[in-house]
């Protein structure tokens, strides 16, 4: 079985700028607190502090609301799929991986195309969007870059990015066209990436600080959210960022220093989580800003805010024995929805989220079952 793959899992599998040495780099697990202050900038999603008069209002950001959820269950369907198999469902394409992470099949209407990860490789991300699916192939050894292949769902035709060269392992974003991923700069700096796979442009972009590294890569068409790291110890200082329009990571305004991790662009600010112990560090504390005012989303778990449709969805553990595990929703109408329910109760969890083109498709897992669902996100 395939349990839900936390951010200090895909932290780990980074590759750092100070292999070899005891320091450490872009891909270490950056799960503790600090005693690092970093400076805070408005987020750049944020546009005014005047609400519309039909959307509710937040608080300041030492004050924030504190946001009701309400029971608004997606339309889920069963995807056949057993929980824990690596799944991913689109508007028109599926994409079904091996126990073994050797291949994936990409299919759509008794079409398929297959992508092996070949020799001395595993399949380590599968992404989709409406019109484009990427398969990464990573070196097991983690001494070669990561290769990239490209399917184009309109016609089925495959192809790679080359260049640059992809780091192994780290943080992958998708959205529409447009991919974004680590690979090393000059000096074996931590960069990212971002190539337009319609005709496979890709180019680097800003990269790391000096001892210092990035992850929790996330896109949509409001912006690419970026959680970032530096090296104090005993505890790193991370901080959730959205990119600006020249791709430098921006701080939000909002979150408490140094205790950030997930973080996603929304309409009109961004949905992002907080974790204020760092012994607990899948226990979060969820937040959204909208024009300038602030919300409480409630307790959730790190390394599962996904956008998807035209909204965030956040994973909350059960908070009580009777309780289930529960799917959240941030809409764009600035309400906290109930997506998913599980069926067991206080034993029960659910795997990360993934967004397939504005599909989501969710694994459950407890003593009443597994289920493995999808449901078009409107």
């Amino acid at each position: 079985m395939r349990g839900r793959t936390t951010a200090t899992l895909a932290l780990l599998l980074a590759l750092t700028g100070c292999a070899g040495t005891d320091e450490p780099g872009p891909g270490d697990d950056p799960s503790h607190d600090a005693s690092h202050d970093p400076s805070h900038t408005e987020s750049p999603s944020a546009s005014s502090t005047d609400e519309p008069a039909d959307l509710p209002s937040g608080g300041p950001v030492d004050e924030p609301v504190e946001a009701e959820p309400a029971a608004a269950p997606l339309d889920w369907q069963d995807t056949g799929v057993e929980a824990g198999t690596r799944y991913i469902k689109g508007p028109e394409w599926e994409a079904l991986g091996d126990a073994g992470d050797t291949r994936v099949e990409l299919a759509r209407d008794g079409k398929a195309v297959t992508v092996v990860a070949g020799r001395g490789r595993t399949i380590s991300e599968v992404l989709m969007s409406e019109e484009w699916a990427v398969v990464v192939r990573q070196d097991k050894a983690e001494t070669a870059p990561s290769e990239v292949a490209v399917v184009d769902l309109a016609t089925g035709e495959t192809g790679e990015v080359a260049t640059p060269p992809a780091a192994s392992g780290g943080s992958w974003a998708l959205t529409a066209g447009d991919l974004h991923f680590p690979t090393y700069g000059d000096g074996g700096a931590y960069c990212l990436a971002t190539a337009a796979l319609a005709d496979s442009n890709g180019e680097d972009g800003w990269c790391a600080p000096d001892r210092s590294g990035f992850s929790g890569l996330t896109a949509s068409e409001h912006g690419v959210g970026v959680m970032t790291f530096d090296d104090t110890r005993p505890v790193a200082c991370r901080t959730a960022n959205l990119l600006d329009g020249s791709g430098v990571p921006q701080p939000l305004k909002g979150p408490d220093d140094c205790t950030a991790w997930d973080v996603a662009a929304t309409a009109d600010g961004a949905v992002w989580s907080e974790v204020p112990k760092p012994r607990r560090q899948e226990e979060a504390r969820f937040h959204a800003s909208a024009d300038g005012t602030f919300f409480d989303l409630g307790p959730g778990t790190t390394g599962t805010a996904v956008p998807c449709g035209d909204s965030v969805f956040f994973v909350r553990d059960p908070q009580g024995p009777d309780e289930p595990a529960r799917l959240m929703r941030w809409t764009p109408q600035r309400t906290l929805e109930v997506a998913y329910e599980s069926p067991s109760t206080g034993n029960a969890f659910l795997g990360e989220p993934t967004c397939g083109g504005g599909v989501l498709t969710l694994a459950s897992y407890g003593e009443k079952g597994d289920q493995h669902v999808w449901a078009n996100v409107s």
